[in-house]
């Protein structure tokens, strides 16, 4: 049976088709990761109808739609986005009778697969596992066509969303830096007679409707839903015979090898990493840019220092000698107190201590700040004050060249923090807090242990690139690299796995090349070792038989001569520098190098002698 046109709810739908089942419907996750509002408590959303279409005073046409409480609600944004929920009529599907109408389904990947079975599909992916398999069904969904997949008998496809912290039907919360894996389900339509329709007794995803708010028939939805949705749903993209294995053997073509996100990170979004990363954070911008209300939209009960009217005492606190023991004692500043005190009040979660107008502290306040933001410690003549775990520094000033009052930041103390550049409008700004806000977000405290370990990436950028990269000069303006900076980063990148957030770090020029290096499709040890690639299958490009041969030259003496052998492969240019890399500063790796040529040098002889007297 083949569907030839699809329609969504009218008004008289609402009234005679749903009059008994009522208005609000089940919002899918697909739905949901793809933007459409609905109730968290019962799981209902919004969704489109084919209503009248009317205009405001300013001649403005609306759109309408159901809420989430079935309620018939009008827009008048043509960038709103609401649900999908499918009408379609008896007459719109072809060599079908009324008995098969109560079977009619369709099939769509609506459903998110969660909790143990997407990790075990999650390690499949990782290790490129054969058991992946590609149907040869292809599903349009969000304006993107997807590859139907197969594992253990379960259908589904691997998709990219932009949404987060968003409940999904299993009781998790998406997360935009992971894609999301949805389970292709058969969807029974539900059945009226009297309207001479089926309908989808789900929200299947979301959509806007059209820009210029047109009536259905006229608008880009309607062009959505018969065009290649329309396809989608009557297997027209799907290829017969064409069911294969998702990885073969030989070299991926990916340019992604550390799994990361490279989507675009705002600068409040960076800011928020870092402090969730337990990073001190120091605000630059022009007076008026909306530093400090960025910082309370993150904490609306921070600590705040004005170092514009605090005192040198009022910072560090008062040491005055005790009338009757005769002892020296410290008067704790009012901050420390406060931020203490919030502290222990709720230990799930962080607290910001933010330091307004630090660069018109002088020079000692500084050195005073410089130890609470490194070592979270208020020293003051011996005595020493211990920060909670979680509280994290925020620090913000106007530069030199805008307040004759500020100075200039000292090179220890700078590289203490991670930079971040307030240049965002306004408006962007808002719909940021607006959605902090909305979402009841709080920052939530998560005592971690240390990683012992630098993210690889960064470990494979700067053995390539060397001392340019470890160390690059400071300016007082920029963040600079060096080693400590990078420690920073990796802490924040194993935090939110996307590279973009390094600029607060070590600047844009260079995260810019850090993120070029890592989208390179470079080989790794791992995937000589697990025969994933051949050498005659890596890219010609010299620059990245170059790289991967850098790379390949941190295997351990045990898999020494497999990688060897395949960098031979690669040409001999490339396998002398393998063989440097691998060797240097190592007297034992370069006396076995050593004895391999001369093994390899009498074992030429030895077959070309015997080849001599065979001629003879």
């Amino acid at each position: 049976m083949k569907i030839k046109k699809i329609g969504i709810l009218n008004e008289n739908n609402l009234k005679e088709s749903l009059k008994d089942v009522g208005n609000p419907c089940f919002c899918s996750d697909l739905a949901r990761v793809s933007g459409v509002a609905f109730d968290k408590t019962n799981g209902f959303g919004e969704y489109w109808i084919n209503g009248k279409e009317t205009s405001d005073k300013k001649n403005r046409k609306n759109t309408n739609y159901i809420g989430s409480n079935g309620a018939l609600h009008k827009t008048y944004k043509g960038e709103y986005k609401s649900g999908v929920r499918l009408a379609i009529s008896f007459d719109d599907i072809e060599d079908i009778n009324s008995e098969e109408l109560e079977n009619f389904s369709i099939e769509y990947p609506i459903t998110n697969i969660g909790g143990r079975t997407a990790e075990t599909i999650e390690k499949l992916f990782e290790t490129r596992s054969k058991l992946i398999i590609k149907t040869g069904k292809k599903y349009y969904v969000c304006g993107k066509l997807y590859d139907e997949l197969e594992v253990f008998g379960i259908r589904f496809i691997k998709m990219p969303h932009d949404s987060n912290n968003v409940l999904l039907s299993d009781g998790t919360y998406s997360n935009k830096s992971k894609e999301v894996f949805l389970r292709v389900d058969s969807i029974p339509l539900m059945v009226s007679e009297s309207e001479r329709i089926l309908y989808s007794p789900n929200i299947l995803f979301g959509s806007t409707f059209d820009k210029d708010c047109k009536d259905f028939s006229n608008s880009e939805l309607n062009k959505e839903l018969n065009g290649d949705f329309l396809k989608s749903l009557n297997g027209e993209f799907n290829l017969e015979n064409e069911a294969s294995i998702l990885f073969g053997d030989n070299m991926p073509n990916e340019s992604n090898r550390y799994g990361f996100s490279f989507a675009p990170l705002s600068e409040e979004e960076i800011m928020e990493i870092c402090i969730n990363s337990n990073i001190s954070v120091f605000l630059h911008g022009k007076t008026g840019a909306g530093k400090t209300e960025r910082v309370v939209a993150l904490d609306n009960n921070l600590e705040l220092v004005d170092f514009g009217c605090t005192s040198s005492d009022g910072f560090t606190g008062i040491i005055a000698k005790d009338y009757n023991s005769k002892e020296l004692v410290l008067y704790e500043p009012y901050w420390f107190k406060n931020i203490s005190r919030k502290c222990k009040e709720e230990p799930d979660y962080l607290h910001i201590l933010f330091l307004e107008e630090l660069l018109n502290a002088k020079n000692d306040v500084q050195k005073v700040a410089f130890e609470v933001t490194l070592n979270k410690t208020l020293t003051n003549s011996g005595f020493r004050l211990k920060l909670p775990e979680n509280c994290v520094v925020v620090a913000a000033g106007n530069e030199a060249s805008e307040s004759k009052s500020a100075n200039a930041m000292s090179a220890p103390l700078f590289g203490r923090f991670a930079h971040i550049y307030i240049d965002t409008s306004s408006e962007e700004w808002l719909k940021w807090a607006l959605k902090r806000k909305k979402e009841g977000k709080r920052l939530i405290y998560r005592k971690r242990e240390e990683r012992d370990t630098i993210h690889p990436a960064i470990i494979d950028f700067i053995r390539i690139n060397g001392d340019k990269t470890l160390r690059t000069p400071y300016n007082g303006v920029t963040p600079n690299a060096d080693p400590r900076k990078w420690a920073l980063a990796s802490k924040a990148l194993y935090q939110c796995n996307n590279p973009q957030v390094l600029r607060a770090f070590v600047g844009n020029e260079l995260t810019q090349d850090f993120i070029k290096f890592c989208q390179m499709n470079l080989v790794s040890v791992k995937d000589v070792l697990n025969g994933k690639c051949r050498s005659e299958d890596v890219s010609s490009d010299p620059s990245v038989r170059w790289y991967s041969t850098v790379c390949l030259s941190t295997v351990d003496d045990e898999n020494f001569d497999t990688v060897r052998e395949f960098v031979r492969g690669l040409g001999s240019e490339f396998l002398a520098v393998f063989d440097y890399e691998w060797s240097k500063g190592n007297d034992e790796r370069v006396m076995r190098l050593y004895n391999e040529s001369i093994n390899s040098h009498n074992k030429r002889l030895t077959l070309n002698g015997n080849n001599n007297q065979d001629n003879k």
